[in-house]
């Protein structure tokens, strides 16, 4: 209650001080942004640097405000504030867009990237600009993506080969896709927060847990589970929303400039994840974390069914499938 009192007061003053500022001379328009992490998390800088620029570019036309650490609420409540205006922007989960429209599981699918490059450079080739249009009907535009990292398997045993993953039961997130995906790997999937992981590791509840180095080393897993196996079965994406109402406020000029620099963020936050990761690498390291390397091809084509069904939900998804794999091979790979 406490949290949902604060977010309508919050709310309320974004509605006052819009009907405040109308009657006044220039004041700087406040871009209200909701993030779920917190302030030294990759994504929260690059958004940040996004809005230095974009406030600079414009004379101090408009100014970013980012509400960290959930503070706004739940994501999905957040793609709903975006809906009605009440907020200009968000970072979501992809899955968060899926719930209107079931063509944003391609941007996740699994083993769809060879890793974050093949992503970033899928990104900065527009791969995705059509399907992020298409959302103008839900009152809401999908403007980049942000990663959150490969997600890899870690367990208290290692994880060499695909065999060593058969009967494993792995700690996924609620999706049908991470169940059906962890099955394809020879495991089964358990759904539950990530904030339960650490104990149902150490009480043997999960034999393995499946994420990021940063996730990894931040909830401290490694201490209950120190084997870490690349598996590369997801590049994750996290997405960057912003209401229409906002953006259709923008001067063309503004949003040519917004625009840019939005794109341009998306390539600072992959580079600001990567350095992060090998800084993780590093820490976990320290702690005699164990790294090893199951055969990826091998689980590639054991997912392959799964993914496969994805990309050919619609036309757009075989198109954006299409284009992917063209990235790959352009990279020999």
């Amino acid at each position: 209650m406490k949290r949902i009192s604060t977010l309508v007061i919050l709310l309320l003053f974004t509605i006052v001080g819009v009907g405040c500022s109308s009657g006044q001379k220039e004041e700087a328009q406040i871009i209200r942004v909701s993030f779920n992490q917190n302030t030294e998390h990759p994504q929260y800088l690059a958004m940040k640097k996004f809005g230095e620029e974009f406030e600079k570019k414009t004379n101090g036309r408009y100014k970013l405000k980012i509400y960290p650490n959930g503070v706004l609420g739940s994501q999905n409540n957040t793609v709903e504030f975006i809906r009605t205006g009440a907020l200009q922007m968000a970072i979501v989960p992809s899955s968060s867009p899926e719930g209107y429209d079931k063509d944003f599981g391609i941007v996740g699918a699994p083993y769809l990237y060879e890793g974050i490059d093949h992503m970033s450079k899928a990104v900065q080739a527009g791969v995705y600009d059509k399907l992020f249009k298409s959302t103008d009907k839900y009152n809401f535009e999908v403007l980049t993506i942000y990663t959150a990292g490969e997600r890899n398997v870690y367990a208290k045993k290692p994880i060499e080969s695909v065999k060593d993953l058969k009967g494993l039961i792995i700690r996924v997130n609620d999706s049908p896709t991470y169940i059906e995906m962890t099955k394809l790997m020879g495991g089964n999937g358990a759904v539950m927060s990530q904030s339960e992981v650490y104990t149902a590791l150490q009480q043997g509840v999960v034999d393995a847990a499946e994420n990021s180095e940063l996730v990894y080393r931040d909830f401290k897993n490694y201490e209950v589970s120190p084997y870490y196996a690349y598996t590369k079965h997801i590049v994750h994406p996290d997405v960057v929303l912003a209401s229409t109402e906002f953006l259709n406020s923008l001067s063309k000029e503004d949003r040519e400039i917004f625009d840019k620099l939005i794109k341009e963020s998306s390539a600072y936050e992959f580079k600001l994840f990567k350095e992060n990761i090998e800084e993780a690498k590093k820490d976990v390291a320290k702690h005699g974390v164990k790294f090893t390397y199951p055969d990826v091809n091998e689980l590639r084509k054991k997912v392959l069914p799964l993914t496969e069904k994805i990309a050919n939900q619609s036309e757009i998804t075989k198109e954006i499938y299409n284009k992917i794999n063209a990235l790959r091979e352009e990279k020999g790979e």
